[in-house]
Order: structure tokens, then sequence, then C-alpha cells
């Protein structure tokens, strides 16, 4: 009989342990981030963890970096991580092949890249011919090279598509290519060391109805993790806010994380908050989200009439309740409606 009353008890015990093992697992999150080190431009989530904004917020948060969006989308496919820093144009195409998927936040939402060249190239009209450097077909320099092209009117056919390692300024500085596709402190870096180097088309002044990147997560995840996602998000919109409001906090956590000189990291810096290149907001402008997805059918990434629609692309569920607990951000820099 005693040990009976002691069974019972113990899975009693079991009861109350089980459920709170299980609420800590559907605690933790793990992002993918897009480069490694991280550029200037990625890093909400990684302050959002330095200044202690996810504890604040009850969710444990860890990064994994991986080797461009393509391939952080789809290891959160496969479930490796829970949410992917991914770009807009990649989530809107594997969207219209039926994945499961839905962006949960924007704050990343112009496209901070540059098609940086040498002196022989003044004009867009000069990359005819020229050797165009990408890292992956699909892949981001391939989609935004091709984006400038498209804009200088040059078939792509008319141009020599070469493949160089994902860090492309060695390959840019070494004459093997004529352009590269570089984040700001990347084209800092070359122009040290060529200084005729040049950008000649900043994709945010190109195409500045282009969503950059998403915070992509399966259906699956929004399902089991939703409480978590919700300390994600305020997370990462107050680390955004923070960014434009105290840069002698920030400004050293950055060069920790990106490992370039200060001098760079503030130059670029400096560059991205008056380009107002974050939303502090939630970056979800159905305008914006929509240009995005049709513009790859457009250029042949999704098929005709299969773009999928911006409720098919978006949850804004999670951003909306940040926005409410947190206010709408009105500046004092870059202020923007609330999406």
């Amino acid at each position: 009989m005693r040990s009976i009353r002691w069974i019972v008890a113990a899975f009693a015990a079991a009861a109350f342990v089980l459920p709170a093992a299980g609420q800590a697992q559907n605690n933790k999150l793990v992002v993918g981030m897009p480069t490694t080190p991280p550029n200037i431009v990625h890093m909400p989530v990684l302050l959002a963890q330095d200044l202690g904004l996810f504890k604040k917020y009850g969710v444990d948060v860890s990064t994994v970096a991986l080797d461009g969006g393509v391939k952080v989308f789809r290891a959160m496919q496969a479930g490796s991580v829970d949410i992917a820093q991914s770009p807009g144009t990649v989530t809107s195409v594997a969207i219209s092949k039926g994945a499961k998927v839905k962006a949960i936040l924007g704050t990343l939402y112009k496209f901070e890249a540059s098609m940086v060249v040498d002196k022989n190239i003044k004009t867009l009209a000069d990359l005819k011919g020229k050797r165009i450097g990408i890292q992956q077909p699909g892949g981001f320099a391939d989609i935004l090279s091709r984006t400038v092209l498209r804009k200088a009117h040059i078939d792509p056919k008319d141009v020599h598509f070469v493949s160089i390692a994902t860090e492309d300024v060695p390959a840019l500085v070494a004459g093997q290519v004529d352009t590269a596709i570089l984040h700001v402190e990347q084209e800092a870096l070359a122009k040290q060391k060529v200084p005729t180097l040049h950008a000649v088309a900043r994709m945010w002044e190109l195409q500045p109805e282009q969503e950059y990147t998403y915070f992509a997560v399966k259906d699956e995840t929004i399902k089991n993790k939703a409480a978590a996602l919700e300390g994600f998000v305020k997370g990462v919109i107050e680390a955004t806010r923070i960014m434009y409001t105290d840069r002698a906090k920030v400004l050293p956590l950055i060069v920790k994380h990106t490992g370039y000189p200060e001098k760079i990291v503030a130059e670029g810096f400096d560059l991205l908050v008056k380009s107002c290149i974050w939303d502090a907001n939630t970056g979800l402008d159905p305008k914006r989200v929509n240009f995005t997805a049709q513009l790859m059918e457009k250029v042949g990434n999704i098929a005709k009439g299969k773009t999928p629609s911006y409720d098919q692309i978006v949850d804004k569920a999670f951003a909306d309740k940040a926005i409410k607990e947190l206010g709408a951000w009105k500046g004092p820099v870059c202020p923007t409606a609330v999406f």
C-alpha cells in the first residue's frame, strides 16, 4: 500500500515537472543569421541579446550564422532554426511554391547593399560586357545584380556572371570581377585598399520599395511557440529604436560583433542611420511587401499568376501586439508610419 502511494506521488510530481520543462523548451528560439561575421545592418537581434531585451521579454534566444539568406531559409524550413532572417524575395518565392511560412517582422525593410565597381565603370550603362560577381544563382548578389542590370536596360546575357566567395571584397580588390554587391562596412574596407572603388548603385535608392529581409517562421512554430515569438518581436523592435537613439551605447557592441575597425563601423553606421535603413515599427508595409512579391513574378522567379497575397506572406499579429505595448515610433530619427 505504501509503495502504491509512493508511485501515485511520483506521478503527481511528474505532472508538475513535465509541463514546466515543456514550457522552458517553448521559450527557446534559434535565429538563423545570413552572414558571419554579421554586418552592421543585421545588428538588431544581436543587440537585443547584448542589452538583455530578450530576457526582459521572457524569451531565450540564440543565433546561428549560415552562408547566405537562402541557406538560412532552408534551415528554417528543415527545422534546424526557428526563425530565419531571410530576404523578402526568397520568402515570397518559397510561399508561392507552397511553403507553410509567414513573415512576422520586417524591421530591416530597406535594401542595404550597393553595387561597388572600379573607375572603369562610371554609369550603369558601362556594366555591359563586365564580370558580375555573385555567390550563387538565385542568391543575394545574383538577385541584386540582376536588379541593377534591369534598371540599366542590360540583358543578363550581355554580362559574365562569376561565382566568388561569400566574402567578395578580396575578389573585387584583386580585379577578379568588375562588380561586387557589398554592405557599407565592406565597401569602406575595400576603398581603403583600392581608393578608386565606388558605388555605382545603392539598392535602397535604386529600388526603394523592395523589402530587404523578413523574420520568417514556419506556421508550426507560430502555433507552438507563440509566446516566445511575441517576446522576440518586442526585443528586436526595441533594439532597433535604441540604434536610432543611443549611438554611444550600440557602437562598441557593433564593433565587437563585426570585427571591423571602429572608424569603418562608425562611418557605415552613420550612413545607415541617415538613410533610415531600419524601420522602428513593424516594417510590414503592404505596398512594400506586395511590390517585392510582384517583382519576383515580373523577373520570372514566381510563376505567372502565382504571386502570393499580403495575407499569405505576413502574419502581423505579433508585430501589432508589440506596437500596441511599446507605442508607435515617432522619432526623433526616421519617423515612419505604423505598418
